[in-house]
């Protein structure tokens, strides 16, 4: 069975607390908005985990979380509406723990066979750990291609083909397959075309098969967000490795200048006055916000700013 058979199909509810209680402990999920696997993830967690207390951070949930995760036995559902962040929500779920020992889940987290016992296991060797993720990408979104042929799906006249359709040899014909055969139609003097009032859904998933293993080393998912959101996820995260990081880690470097590229190039900071803020919060990223000449602002008009400020205070020395 694939996962996403196991995400889909009728399981039963099988609560690990009553069959054992041994080592029992917390569990903490903030919660905005869930998928729609959410319920499958509950049962997955109450299967693994002997739960004491699942304890929820309601931080403004906008659709039905909190419904489905009362159906559940144990549930504590905390009012954090109020915060405007996930990691105060944290913070305070953490607070609320009895038990000596308590698992953060995210809610998007479907947990398989064995996770509780490979991970308690190793509770004499860390106080806090985690362990590797498993990504499975369920996702649709829409694809209209301006420079090819739309393929996947397609209708066409047989006596289009009759002339051209011996060129195709056993050799190379793959997955430029659509420009070929729009080609073969065209030489012969028809008509080829795309229709915008129908669509196909185009499955991109894994699956072993002989001769043909190929893993999916990553996958990259866009999402269109608005552009307040973009700015505040961009300073959110900016100013909280700031605040609460130093510049250690070189992957939180390079997030770090990501984000405030961006924040720049897209006008959408003070440079000053977040300098200011930097130095006076955590002066070992200071280094990191010096102004980069190649991300030049929308309008041109920061970016001579800047150039001008710092001339200025060059002249000053």
């Amino acid at each position: 069975m694939s996962i996403f058979q196991e995400y889909y199909s009728k399981q039963e509810f099988v609560d690990k607390y009553i069959q054992d209680p041994t080592d029992a402990i917390d569990v903490i999920i903030p919660v905005y908005h869930t998928n729609e696997l959410w319920r499958a993830n509950l049962i997955s967690i109450f299967r693994e985990i002997p739960v004491k207390r699942l304890l929820i951070s309601d931080g403004g949930v906008i659709d039905d979380s909190i419904d489905i995760v009362k159906e559940f036995p144990r549930v504590e559902v905390v009012n954090h509406r109020h915060f405007k962040s996930l990691g105060k929500c944290i913070a305070e779920l953490i607070k609320e723990v009895s038990a000596d020992w308590f698992a953060y889940l995210h809610s998007d987290v479907y947990l398989p066979p064995g996770w509780f016992e490979n991970m308690i296991k190793h509770k004499g060797d860390y106080d806090w750990y985690g362990c590797p993720m498993d990504i499975t990408v369920m996702v649709n979104y829409k694809v209209r291609l301006a420079t090819r042929p739309y393929a996947g799906s397609q209708i066409g006249r047989k006596e289009a083909f009759v002339k051209g359709i011996n060129r195709v040899d056993d050799d190379y014909v793959y997955r430029q397959e659509d420009f070929v055969f729009n080609k073969i139609v065209e030489d012969a003097g028809y008509k080829t075309g795309k229709i915008e009032d129908a669509f196909h859904y185009h499955q991109v998933m894994y699956r072993a098969s002989k001769g043909f293993d190929i893993k999916v080393k990553s996958v990259h998912v866009e999402v269109n967000r608005t552009d307040e959101e973009r700015k505040r996820a961009n300073e959110t995260q900016i100013k909280g490795i700031v605040k609460y990081l130093d510049p250690i880690e070189q992957y939180m470097i390079n997030d770090f200048k990501v984000h405030f590229r961006e924040m720049v190039r897209e006008e959408e900071l003070n440079y000053f006055e977040f300098r200011k803020w930097v130095k006076y919060t955590n002066i070992r990223w200071l280094p990191y916000t010096a102004f980069p000449i190649y991300a030049k602002a929308k309008s041109g008009k920061l970016y001579e700013k800047v150039l001008h400020r710092l001339s200025q205070l060059k002249n000053r020395k």
